[in-house]
């Protein structure tokens, strides 16, 4: 192996972070959504996976319009604060507006799930997602896209988190 192989294996392992990532839509062209926040979030760093999308209804509040998720693995350099209000900015730059307060109808969503084993809470960025444990629409994609992954809080893997997962609804794969 050469010094220059060596030194970005060495680097890739050594700052390289594994972000997994949820993106939720529910209103406009659901599919075009999902992949413009696809395309800007590549700026980031490299999206080594992405999950089937997976539909759904609201999730804690009544909507008339269906969801579309989707999970990805993405490796990146970035630091978590910084790679949080990079992916914010993304929202707004697709069209996402906060207008109030709790759960809303929405063109883009980006949630960070989790990053490497990573627990933090800050005022911008709870790790791992204090929700996503009782998201069905979360733990099937997830589940697709990083099988073997462990919840660094409650120490169980995505396949046990789906069996006690008290979401009702599940989610349907698209191709």
């Amino acid at each position: 192996m050469s010094a220059v192989t060596t030194a970005r294996t060495v680097l890739k392992n050594d700052f390289m972070k594994e972000v997994l990532i949820l993106l939720g839509t529910n209103l406009g062209h659901k599919r075009e959504n999902l992949a413009k926040a696809i395309e800007s979030i590549r700026r980031f760093g490299k999206i080594d996976r992405t999950s089937a999308h997976y539909e759904s209804p609201a999730w804690g509040y009544e909507s008339n319009a269906s969801y579309l998720n989707q999970v990805l693995l993405l490796h990146t350099a970035m630091e978590p604060e910084l790679l949080m209000q990079g992916l914010l900015a993304v929202e707004q730059e697709l069209g996402r507006e906060r207008l109030t307060e709790g759960y809303a109808d929405r063109l883009i969503d980006i949630d960070i799930l989790s990053i490497d084993a990573l627990v933090q809470q800050t005022a911008l960025l709870e790790l791992p997602h204090p929700r996503m444990h009782l998201r069905r629409f979360t733990l099937l994609p997830l589940q697709e896209v990083h099988p073997e992954w462990m919840h660094p809080i409650l120490g169980q893997s995505v396949s046990a988190l789906l069996e006690v997962c008290p979401d009702t609804a599940v989610p349907t794969k698209l191709s």
